[in-house]
């Protein structure tokens, strides 16, 4: 028979804040799986920032992790696939901290996450796994680098640090209002969703995803059916094949339930 997968994002989607989602969600995820359906996330999480989430869901397909730069086994605890940075991210990190001394700046490596510069807002709303430890200069950090992240009050100067990540090398996408989430050029969750789903042999009709910011859109496009919740921007919103309830009011248990119904119904015995 036909097997479907659901990639779900975390942050505003499954939850709001850096908590696991609710119990309905989780009942709800099992129902899913139940009827057949393979679940995994795709998000911009890091191993260590993903994990409680993949354990608390029960996660039984690789996650695509750090925006699309990697996809890894929970079960096996193993990177299968990765697209890093070019080692020329380093000059445009190094401009980054020079140009804009309010950001926070962090990277994120198969060996850890590690923090460059900190700011009150990502000590308030950051990923707490992945906010741990002294400030590293740029000359420590493990190479390769799959994954930035971006974070600031003022708007307009996370569009104007734009400028220091060239588009032939850079992917710089916003995952909220204040974060800014940067993988290589040559990735993102779109094209991590058509790695795994071609490792799984799942055609990407039968791939269900759910995602709330600008960097799940491409994802959400390419997707058999789309799941947004309605607090998403309206351009996102406007790739859903359902909306549902936003992050905090448990929404994706809709989405779930929604997922196992539609797999009953088109499931072909062989």
């Amino acid at each position: 028979m036909d097997r479907s997968v659901f990639l779900s994002d975390i942050d505003g989607t499954l939850v709001r804040g850096d908590v696991l989602p609710a119990p309905e969600v989780v009942q709800a995820a099992g129902v899913f799986r139940a009827a057949g359906g393979l679940l995994s996330l795709c998000t911009g999480r890091s191993v260590e920032g993903a994990r409680p989430v993949a354990e608390s869901l029960g996660v039984d397909a690789p996650c695509v992790l750090y925006g699309g730069a990697a996809l890894y086994d929970f079960s096996a605890d193993r990177f299968l696939w990765s697209v890093p940075f070019s080692p020329r991210i380093l000059d445009c990190m190094e401009q980054l901290l020079r140009e804009f001394p309010h950001l926070s700046l962090q990277a994120l490596t198969e060996q850890g996450s590690f923090v460059l510069r900190r700011n009150a807002l990502l000590n308030a709303k950051g990923v707490r796994a992945e906010n741990r430890g002294p400030e590293v200069p740029l000359s420590a950090l493990p190479l390769p680098i799959l994954k930035l992240v971006l974070c600031g009050e003022d708007r307009e100067e996370l569009e104007n640090c734009r400028r220091c990540f060239p588009p032939e090398l850079c992917c710089f996408t916003f995952s909220s209002r204040h974060f800014v989430d940067v993988v290589s050029g040559e990735t993102g969750k779109a094209r991590a969703m058509a790695e795994l789903a071609e490792r799984l042999e799942i055609p990407l009709s039968r791939c269900l995803c759910a995602g709330d910011g600008m960097s799940d859109l491409p994802m959400l496009k390419q997707a058999g059916i789309a799941y947004v919740p309605a607090n998403a921007p309206e351009e996102v919103r406007a790739a859903a094949d359902l909306v549902i309830p936003p992050a905090d009011s448990g929404g994706m248990a809709a989405a779930f339930l929604h997922g196992a119904r539609w797999i009953s119904k088109t499931m072909q015995p062989t």
